[in-house]
């Protein structure tokens, strides 16, 4: 995951509300220190504590993972393509068959 994104976002929407750090920390139940490094990025917060920040902040876990949830999506999309394109020829065309037929499928559903 990547921190200084969820950091950046969950300022964005702190700010939005009008918040200090020290106001939201206190409301999230969290040192003023911990939060300020949430939002530099520094430190990712368990899942609770993402949770409690969201409903502070009166945000969704999607508006807060927005810019993330995308870039592990691509990465994925692209370490496969690399791995595809690093197999012999034979095999390449097995999979991308394969795919090709499982895209079929799905867009029938």
């Amino acid at each position: 995951m990547d921190s200084k994104i969820l950091g950046s976002n969950i300022r964005k929407f702190r700010n939005a509300k009008g918040l200090t750090q020290d106001q939201a920390a206190e409301l999230c139940g969290l040192s003023t220190n911990y939060y300020r490094q949430i939002e530099l990025g520094n430190k990712t917060p368990q899942l609770r504590t993402f949770i409690r920040i969201a409903e502070v902040l009166e945000a969704s876990s999607n508006s807060l993972l927005s810019g993330i949830i995308q870039n592990d999506d691509a990465k994925v999309a692209q370490d496969l393509a690399t791995e595809i394109n690093d197999l012999p020829v034979n095999k390449r065309k097995l999979v991308l068959t394969q795919i090709e037929t499982l895209l079929s499928s799905l867009k029938s559903v």
